[in-house]
C-alpha cells in the first residue's frame, strides 16, 4: 500500500487548521497528521480530532531547522501505523518547495511507499498585498508550489480588489487550480470534490525561490502557562497586539482560561482578530510570531 501525502500550507493565520477540520471527516481509510509549529508550544494539535494519530513538531520549520524530526515522523507513522493518508500542516513560515523535496527524497530512497497527493495552499486574500510586499519569497513560495489554492477572508473585500488578488496569484502560479469562492461556506465533502477536480494538475516542487531560513527572519515567543484573564483584560491585550511599539506581531494564537472558568481560543493577525469559547477545557498556552519582538514586554501582557 502507498501512503498518500497531502500538504496544507499557507502563511500565518490563513486558516489551515480550520480547513483541515472540515476535510478530515471526509477522507476514507486510516489517517495520520503531522502538525508543525514554529514556536515552542503547540496550539493547533489540541484543536484537531483525537481519533487520528498526530505527530507534533515544535520550535522550527520542518523544511529546515527540524527537518530530521519531520523525516522521523513520516517514517514512524508509515511503518508503525500504515495510514492511507498523512496530512501535513507546516508552519505558516515554512517553505513549501523544501517540504516537497523532503518528501520526494524519502520516496526516492525506496525505504517507504509514499506519494504526494495534494499540494494545497490557503491564501488570506485580505492580507495578500501586505504579505506579498513584506515577505515576498516566503509568501510566493507557498503559492508557486501549490496545485490547488483556496482563498480565505474574501468577504472583507470588494469584488474588484478580489479579482486583482486572483490575477496576481495566477501570475505567480499559472498552473494552479484556484477556487474562486469562499471555502468556509462549503461542506467537507464539497471540498473533497474540489480536490478531486484538481487531481490532474501537476505535483512537484518548482524551482526554489531564494528563501532565507525562517529563523533568520522571524522571532517567536511561547508561553506555556499564561495568567487567568477576565473578558475585559482579554479584549485589552488583543487590542494591544496590533500596535508596533513592541515589534511587528504577525501572528498570535492561544488557549486562555477566563476567570469564569471557561477556556477560549484566540486568533490574531494584523488583519483579523477574534476569540471564541471552547467546548471543553484545555491547557492554557500562547504563541506569538513576528519580527523584532520585545519578548519581555509581550510576556508581561500574558502575566509571565
Amino acid at each position: 500500500m502507498t501512503t498518500q501525502i497531502s500538504i496544507v500550507s499557507g502563511f500565518l493565520g490563513a486558516g489551515k487548521t480550520s480547513f483541515l477540520k472540515k476535510l478530515l471527516p471526509n477522507l476514507e481509510g486510516k489517517i495520520a497528521l503531522i502538525e508543525n509549529e514554529f514556536g515552542e508550544v503547540g496550539v493547533d494539535g489540541d484543536l484537531l480530532p483525537k481519533e487520528f494519530p498526530v505527530k507534533e513538531i515544535y520550535a522550527g520549520c520542518i523544511c529546515c531547522s527540524v527537518v530530521q524530526d519531520f523525516e522521523k515522523a513520516i517514517r514512524e507513522l508509515v511503518l508503525g501505523y500504515h495510514p492511507q493518508h498523512i496530512l501535513i500542516e507546516p508552519s505558516g513560515v515554512g517553505s513549501l518547495s523544501d517540504i516537497i523535496k523532503v518528501c520526494q527524497g524519502i520516496r526516492q530512497t525506496g525505504e517507504l511507499a509514499i506519494q504526494i497527493k495534494h499540494l494545497i495552499t490557503i491564501v488570506d486574500a485580505a492580507a495578500f498585498e501586505d504579505y506579498s510586499e513584506n515577505f515576498g519569497s516566503f509568501y510566493s513560495d507557498q503559492i508557486a508550489n501549490a496545485h490547488i489554492i483556496f482563498l480565505s477572508h474574501m468577504n472583507q473585500m470588494e469584488q474588484q480588489e478580489l479579482e486583482k488578488v486572483i490575477a496576481r496569484i495566477s501570475t505567480i502560479n499559472p498552473a494552479a487550480f484556484i477556487v474562486k469562492e469562499d471555502w468556509y461556506s462549503h461542506a467537507g465533502e464539497e471540498l473533497m470534490e474540489m480536490l478531486h477536480t484538481a487531481d490532474g494538475f501537476g505535483v512537484g516542487a518548482k524551482e526554489r525561490m531564494n528563501v532565507m531560513p525562517a529563523a533568520k527572519v522571524f522571532d517567536s515567543l511561547s508561553i506555556a502557562k499564561p495568567k487567568v484573564f477576565s473578558e475585559a483584560e482579554l479584549e485589552k491585550v488583543l487590542a494591544v497586539l496590533s500596535g508596533k511599539e513592541h515589534g511587528c506581531i504577525l501572528r498570535a494564537k492561544g488557549i486562555l482560561e477566563l476567570d469564569t472558568q471557561h477556556s477560549i481560543l484566540f486568533n490574531f493577525t494584523p488583519q483579523h482578530c477574534r476569540w471564541e469559547y471552547l467546548a471543553e477545557d484545555k491547557a492554557a498556552k500562547v504563541v506569538v510570531i513576528g519580527t523584532d519582538l520585545n519578548k519581555e514586554a509581550i510576556a508581561e501582557w500574558f502575566g509571565k
